[in-house]
């Protein structure tokens, strides 16, 4: 939400608007709900989180990443400043059963990963993440993972705006406990 938004604008007429002005009600409005979701089932005691805290890992875990035919090599992930975690969904987030916290570091008890920088261009980034169940019985997932970056220029030549997500090369080796 947030993009082609039909809003009031200034003089009391009617335009399309894009933005997180736009998006924040919706969001906000979706966060509500799931608040209400996390108080009526008393989640929020039984994972020791906030609130705020678990709303945010079930709207960002259970986003669904845009991707687009944007006519460079096939579809695409919508950039990263477009989209953030992917196009929020309160079903998905109210039904999911489970939820995902980082592990130790500076990602810690956050949703996202943020790799940071590799001064010494090693190239090997770790870190880990907790998938918590919220019900009685047991969980089973399929592990994948997309890499990616912003891309240096968009698809236009033009460099640094509205620029498009680049997969980035990875070797992913999992140690589930």
């Amino acid at each position: 939400p947030g993009g082609n938004i039909y809003s009031l604008k200034d003089g009391g007429t009617y335009q399309n608007m894009s933005g997180t002005s736009m998006a924040a009600p919706q969001i906000t409005g979706m966060a509500a709900l799931v608040a209400q979701y996390i108080r009526e089932n008393d989640l929020a005691e039984q994972t020791g989180l906030t609130t705020r805290q678990l709303a945010q890992s079930l709207l960002m875990s259970t986003a669904e990443p845009m991707v687009e035919d944007y006519g460079k090599d096939g579809d695409g992930y919508y950039p990263v400043l477009r989209q953030g975690a992917g196009l929020a969904n309160v079903a998905n987030a109210v039904t999911s059963g489970t939820y995902i916290l980082m592990d130790e570091g500076a990602n810690a008890g956050k949703v996202k990963v943020e790799l940071g920088d590799d001064p010494a261009r090693t190239g090997k980034y770790s870190f880990g993440f907790t998938i918590h169940n919220l019900e009685d019985e047991a969980a089973y997932f399929d592990l994948s993972a997309d890499f990616f970056t912003q891309s240096l220029m968009s698809s236009d030549g033009v460099y640094f705006e509205d620029t498009w997500t680049d997969p980035v090369a990875s070797n992913v080796k999992w140690t589930v406990e």
